[in-house]
Formats: C-alpha cells, sequence, structure tokens
C-alpha cells in the first residue's frame, strides 16, 4: 500500500505542467496553444526563447529527481524509489491537471490528444536516469545535443538518448530494478514521441 500511495504521489507530482507558468510569466503566451502545443521544454523554448526552454527542462528533471531521492532517504526502498520515477514520467506525459481541459476540445486523432495531455516526458526521464545511473546523464545529453543541435533533428535526439538508456544500463551491470524502470520510462516516452512520426525535426 505505501508503494502504491508513493506511486500516486509521484504521478501527481509529475503531473505539473511547469511550462504553462513558465512560459505565461517570460512571454505572456499560453504554451498550450502556441507553436506544437505541447508543455514540454522543447515548446517553451520556441515559443519562449532559450532561458524559458532550460528552466522548463530543468524543472522538469527535479519533478522526478526531488521525490526519488526523498523516497530513497526515507525508505531506502529501490522499489519505491523505482516506482515513484516511472509515476512522474507517466504523470508529465498524461497530466491528470491537463486530461480534463483535454475533454473540452474537438476530438480528431489520438496524436492531437497525446499533445493535449502531457509533455513527451523526455526531461522527466533524464531525471529518473540521473538518479539511478547518474554515469549516464551527461553521456545522453551530449548524444541529445549532437542529434539536436548538429543534426537539426531535436525528435531523433529524444528517441535515441531515451532507446540507449536502460540498454546502457543493463550493460553496465545496473540491477534489475534500475534497468527495467527506466526501460518502463523510455517506454511511456517514446509512446508519446511516436506523435512526431516521421520524427522531421
Amino acid at each position: 500500500m505505501q508503494i502504491v500511495l508513493l506511486g500516486i504521489l509521484g504521478y501527481l507530482i509529475g503531473g505539473i505542467p511547469f511550462a504553462v507558468p513558465v512560459v505565461r510569466l517570460l512571454s505572456g503566451h499560453d504554451v498550450r496553444s502556441t507553436g506544437s502545443g505541447n508543455v514540454g521544454a522543447r515548446n517553451s523554448l520556441r515559443v519562449a526563447g532559450a532561458g524559458a526552454g532550460i528552466l522548463v527542462l530543468v524543472l522538469d528533471a527535479l519533478k522526478s529527481a526531488i521525490p526519488m531521492l526523498l523516497t530513497d532517504a526515507l525508505f531506502a526502498n529501490k522499489l519505491a524509489v523505482a516506482v515513484v520515477g516511472v509515476a512522474a514520467v507517466s504523470g508529465h506525459c498524461y497530466s491528470p491537471y491537463l486530461l480534463l481541459r483535454s475533454f473540452k476540445s474537438p476530438w480528431q486523432n489520438w496524436r492531437n490528444w497525446l499533445l493535449l495531455v502531457g509533455g513527451q516526458g523526455l526531461a522527466t526521464g533524464l531525471g529518473v536516469i540521473s538518479v539511478f545511473t547518474p554515469i549516464l546523464a551527461l553521456p545522453l545529453l551530449a548524444v541529445g545535443a549532437f542529434f539536436a543541435v548538429v543534426l537539426k533533428r531535436s525528435s531523433w535526439a529524444a528517441l535515441v538518448m531515451i532507446s540507449t538508456a536502460p540498454i546502457a544500463a543493463y550493460l553496465l551491470g545496473y540491477a534489475d530494478v534500475v534497468w527495467l524502470s527506466i526501460a518502463a520510462c523510455a517506454i511511456i516516452i517514446l509512446t508519446k514521441l511516436w506523435q512526431d512520426y516521421p520524427f522531421k525535426e
């Protein structure tokens, strides 16, 4: 029961759409109805500039990392930490605070619906990776930066980063609960990334 409650708390924290107040404060725009409509760091950067993008990236990573670290400090239970991390990523991708708003919009197709209910989860997933496998965080960011900046393919950057993370964690010998939780986050994030197929940006 304790793990279930921690998972619910992680989901509610992960669902906080920081991009909405940050972009509104820095640009006056509603990130949900500007650019791609996504409430993640990438659209925040498009709509309100680099400062907003970086701030949202950091906040979205912290909303998984801080609850995981607190759970570890209080309970010293890796499974509970993993559940909180995966729940936070789920909350970001399928925010309870945005679900109700999405029902007010006319249905068009599943990709548009996915845009309305949360971000793609990469920053929150990086928070999970940073807590569980900090040795992977910087290399993954470097790979992502190469795809995003040099190749101008931000969707491919996200795809490569999140796909390789659980494989790398497994090969480095991390415990099953670690690489499996990262793999669960990857599946959730890849589901959201599919809306960008064929990954033209």
